[in-house]
């Protein structure tokens, strides 16, 4: 059986991967006849009718096909090019597996494959034509150009990494053209690739596999090796009534098998089963192998007689695969041999030689040419690779100096913003120390005020004989001089300051004044911060230009508060007092307080996001008289200004 079981094979190989369509039903009449669509749809029907073996309908599928592009002629479009492919692929299954002229289908399939790569079609469907391609070559028994087939096959696949049935079908198409080219180096190395993929094969697939790895190890003598591989085909399709060929196909190779392992028993009843079906079938190229095999359990069993007669009945058919015609002359040599008529046999033996020595020269040759072809497919892959690498590192080396330039700009654009950053620091820093400078030049000048204002009233309450409040004066002056040179002080230290300063004050107002603090729950003062002074300028307008000049009336009270309250996430310090309000505006020495006041926290509001608020109005509400200050800090605030 050194030819027969892979021919079988290979028609299952090109009924497996006939087309990548969907199966089901197709309902041509969706499209409009006469047009691309509808023999589209026709492409896929066709498919279903050689999947089903409905050989008549496949062939008028495809006759309908190619009248409608007889019709079109003319066109270009890629549509009508892509049916053209579909057709072509179609029609040298069609001449190869049905009319047995591989040649021809192998003339088909080529146009195929060229339509289909110019016009970049589906990879999956150039692959599977590809297989196709490989499998016509090994039926004409060029298996060196199989091989070239299967490995641009499987180039495609890789490249596009197509699906893992067409691998499969590729390991299985090469692995068997090199058992059959008799390269069983080449051929284990691609059954070993093969049997990694066995977990992942369908039925079918695993049936060819075991067929053809038994018909490897047979081809080199190798039977106790074979045999289990062949009885493992076998079980795989022996229940299936789809596979009933293929479960005789691989019960004819046991009996083979059995033969040359001198078990004459075993093979004898297992010949007759397979000699029955084919004759029901009728299908002759089988039956010679059969008969070889009979000619050859006679030998063994004793039965020279019959042997030669056998022999003299079964001759060999004009076109007979010569491997199928080589083991008929082996066979024939044996049982004239056997039967002493040694003219017979050597003229048996002669034919044998020639033959067998011509097949052998043949396998050499194309061994020889796989091989260049093998090492120019590597070559091209080595060389696709290299080109692919080349890229790659052009591209590397683009993106790197793309990364280097833009790196490099974006170090220019930071040493100039950090150049322009540094130059508006500078700037910035020129500006507070002028700022700076300014304001303790106003708060200096202020301080003494207060001071002066201070010892006035103190020496005339001793010149009129009151008495003098010493260490409250003392105070004001040690706190006075500290505050002046002080951006920022606590709550706490600025009431603190406040408190000596209406004590003083209030002495020299009268027994109608009163000065008041309300500070609401829940608020540390010692936390608060503050501009230094902010409060005391208040408290001293409210005293001096609303307190001071009002003449008290009927026994009414001048009256100052501090109130201190919280205002979502900030702190409300207010200063009210009930004289005589803003009625003329302020004096130059009130808007010499403020101007301090909103000079200072001009600048720090300029470094913070959230900014203090401050403000001097008369009261509004109905039936009350004076003024009130306020100022509204923010809980957050930063009141460096060196940033």
């Amino acid at each position: 059986m050194r030819r027969f079981a892979f021919c079988i094979v290979a028609l299952l190989v090109v009924s497996n991967f006939m087309g990548c369509q969907q199966e089901g039903k197709v309902q041509p009449t969706m499209a409009t006849k006469d047009s691309d669509d509808f023999y589209q749809k026709l492409v896929n029907k066709g498919v279903e009718y050689y999947r089903a073996y409905n050989v008549d309908s496949f062939a008028d599928c495809n006759k309908r096909i190619h009248q409608y592009l007889i019709r079109n002629k003319g066109r270009k479009d890629e549509k009508y090019l892509q049916l053209k492919a579909h057709w072509l692929k179609a029609e040298g299954v069609y001449y190869t597996a049905l009319l047995g002229r591989p040649d021809s289908g192998i003339v088909y399939t080529d146009s195929a494959i060229r339509l289909m790569e110019r016009l970049r079609m589906d990879p999956e469907l150039c692959v599977i034509t590809m297989l196709n391609k490989g499998n016509f070559y090994s039926q004409t028994g060029q298996f060196d150009l199989s091989a070239d087939a299967y490995l641009r096959a499987m180039a495609v696949a890789d490249s596009f990494e197509t699906s893992e049935d067409s691998r499969i079908a590729i390991n299985l198409g090469i692995s068997t053209v090199y058992t059959y080219m008799g390269d069983f180096t080449s051929s284990g190395k691609w059954w070993a690739k093969s049997k990694a993929l066995l977990p992942k094969m369908k039925k079918p697939d695993q049936f060819i596999y075991y067929n053809n790895v038994g018909n490897d190890y047979y081809l080199q003598d190798k039977y106790r090796e074979a045999l289990p591989y062949f009885e493992k085909a076998a079980s795989l399709v022996k229940d299936d009534p789809d596979k009933t060929w293929d479960y005789y196909t691989a019960r004819t190779n046991i009996a083979e098998i059995l033969i040359n392992l001198k078990e004459a028993k075993k093979a004898k009843p297992i010949l007759q089963e397979v000699d029955s079906f084919f004759r029901k079938v009728d299908f002759g190229i089988l039956l010679y192998y059969i008969r070889t095999s009979e000619i050859e359990l006679a030998t063994l069993e004793g039965r020279h007689s019959d042997a030669t007669q056998m022999v003299r009945d079964s001759k060999t058919p004009a076109g007979m695969i010569p491997a199928a015609v080589v083991m008929r002359l082996k066979a024939e040599e044996q049982a004239w041999r056997k039967a002493g008529n040694m003219r017979e046999a050597y003229e048996a033996h002669r034919q044998y030689h020639q033959l067998n020595d011509s097949i052998q020269s043949q396998n050499l040759k194309m061994q020889m040419n796989a091989r260049m072809m093998e090492y120019e497919h590597d070559k091209r892959l080595l060389e696709q690779q290299q080109r692919i690498e080349r890229s790659e590192m052009n591209e590397l080396l683009a993106w790197a100096l793309f990364v280097a330039a833009l790196l490099a700009a974006v170090l220019l654009l930071v040493l100039y913003q950090w150049h322009r950053r540094r130059g508006r620091m500078k700037e910035l820093e020129l500006r507070q120390q002028l700022i700076e400078t300014r304001l303790g030049n106003a708060r200096n000048r202020l301080s003494p005020h207060f001071i002066y204002n201070a010892l006035n009233h103190e020496m005339l309450s001793q010149m009129e004989g009151r008495q003098v409040d010493f260490n409250a004066l003392t105070q004001l002056l040690r706190r006075g001089l500290a505050m002046a040179d002080t951006l920022k002080t606590s709550l706490q230290d600025e009431l603190a300051f406040v408190d000596y300063y209406a004590t003083i004050e209030g002495q020299q107002i009268g027994d109608d004044f009163r000065y008041s603090k309300e500070i609401d729950e829940g608020i540390d003062i010692s936390q608060v911060s503050l501009p230094a002074m902010t409060i005391q300028i208040f408290v001293e307008n409210a005293i001096k230009h609303g307190l001071r000049p009002m003449k008290p009336e009927n026994g009414e009270m001048r009256q100052l508060t501090i109130h201190v309250s919280r205002q979502g996430q900030a702190t409300l310090v207010e200063v009210t007092d009930n004289g005589q309000g803003l009625k003329n505006g302020p004096t130059s020495q009130a808007q010499t307080g403020m101007k301090v006041v909103r000079q200072t926290i001009q600048m720090l509001n300029e470094r913070n996001q959230e900014k203090i608020d401050f403000g001097v109005n008369n009261l509004t509400e109905e039936g009350k008289r004076g003024c009130r200050s306020w100022i509204l800090l923010p809980d957050h605030f930063d009141y460096h200004v060196g940033k």
